[in-house]
């Protein structure tokens, strides 16, 4: 049989054993994830019926011994190529199906894996969150009432917050992608082009240069859209004097570009210019703080400090930045109050920006790798002034 993998078995299986030895050292007999991204994570099963919500996905993971993965029947085809999982059980009507519904193959699988005793996790915390409906996630309890149910969240965060040298090459690639797309539109934009079509612009470039998919495609220009900082592109046609806002990102093998940047259409006013001026100042600073060994609430309070130096303090608005990787925002947060020690691999988006929504929003963001020695920077759109 053919797999269609996103990494080597072998990298699958130095996860799951990571896992594994994080379950044994917070005493988690199993765990039951139903997070999108913890699946792809611990399993490589990636679909694109993720989208809905009717149905839910589940990999069972003992703290000792092989997963298993419980899905819709339809989707054991999808399950057995993409994923390392050798046990994968379809629940429904027809063909692939070990059971006729989910809870019954839930247990089934449980009574196995010795997991209806014993402590179990599930996603229950920031940032990670059950794919279930209230109703499955009582009837879940019901299965494991012998069992005591705490969050996993933090488990998995610990194992996923490094990546590996292939997870930052496929960020690599997505960031040159997301490069691609605002390239595209840097040079094609023009008075009298509408947000969709600069929108339309950045998409078929990032598909074009080999993404999965767009992800951010956030275009927002003039006046009545400075405050909206994730809209959907609008039929609003650019004008002179203009400041056109990007915040996009391509998707590659699961992993996310994040990216933003802004031009003016027309020469900006002096008070555009020293903000966007100012902007650059306050990003290039804050930047080039990333390094191995500082918390990662010192970034955001070198920007805060810039940005009061500079005298826009006021026009302040949202954290520096986040971590990404297979989901858009993932933990740590580039923010006061976040003590994690950065390591090399970590991978976060710096983004601090200042605010006057009667002129424009003022944003530069690149996604950033820590090394041994300091950080490699995924985005190489310029960040200069841009006139067009």
């Amino acid at each position: 049989m053919n797999k269609f993998l996103d990494f080597t078995v072998e990298e699958y299986r130095q996860r799951y054993r990571h896992i594994q030895t994080e379950m044994r050292q917070r005493g988690v007999d199993g765990l039951l994830l139903s997070d999108p991204m913890n699946l792809v994570y611990s399993t490589g099963y990636r679909t694109i019926l993720f989208a809905s919500k009717f149905r839910p996905f589940l990999a069972m993971i003992p703290q000792q011994g092989d997963p298993t993965l419980i899905l819709p029947n339809l989707e054991v085809g999808d399950g057995r190529k993409t994923s390392w999982v050798e046990d994968v059980r379809g629940w429904g009507k027809g063909l692939y199906a070990d059971a006729p519904d989910v809870f019954t193959l839930i247990r089934q699988v449980a009574e196995e894996k010795r997991l209806l005793t014993g402590t179990l996790g599930m996603e229950m915390a920031v940032g990670q969150r059950l794919a279930l409906t209230f109703d499955q996630y009582e009837e879940i309890r019901k299965i494991f009432a012998g069992a005591r149910i705490v969050n996993c969240s933090d488990l998995m965060w610990a194992v996923r917050i490094r990546k590996s040298p292939t997870e930052i090459e496929y960020l690599r690639k997505a960031g040159a992608q997301t490069d691609a797309g605002y390239l595209a539109v840097l040079h094609a934009a023009k008075e009298g082009m509408s947000e969709r079509e600069m929108q339309r612009i950045v998409g078929t470039a990032m598909m074009e240069h080999g993404a999965d998919a767009p992800g951010f495609l956030v275009v927002a220009a003039g006046p009545d859209r400075y405050d909206m900082l994730n809209p959907y592109a609008s039929d609003y046609r650019v004008r002179k004097g203009d400041m056109v806002n990007f915040d996009i990102g391509a998707i590659y093998r699961g992993y996310w570009g994040d990216m933003t940047r802004g031009f003016f259409i027309g020469q900006p006013t002096a008070r555009q210019r020293a903000f966007y001026e100012a902007e650059m100042e306050i990003f290039l600073r804050t930047r080039d703080a990333v390094k191995p060994g500082i918390a990662i609430e010192d970034i955001d309070k070198v920007a805060e400090a810039t940005i009061e130096k500079l005298g826009y303090k006021e026009y302040m608005l949202h954290r520096t930045g986040h971590a990404l990787g297979l989901d858009v925002h993932e933990i740590p947060s580039v923010a006061l109050g976040d003590a994690t020690v950065l390591e090399p691999g970590m991978v976060f988006t710096i983004e601090p920006g200042i605010y006057d929504f009667s002129i424009g929003a003022f944003r530069l963001e690149d996604v950033v790798v820590v090394t041994e020695t300091g950080y490699e920077s995924l985005n190489k759109s310029p960040i200069e002034l841009m006139v067009r």
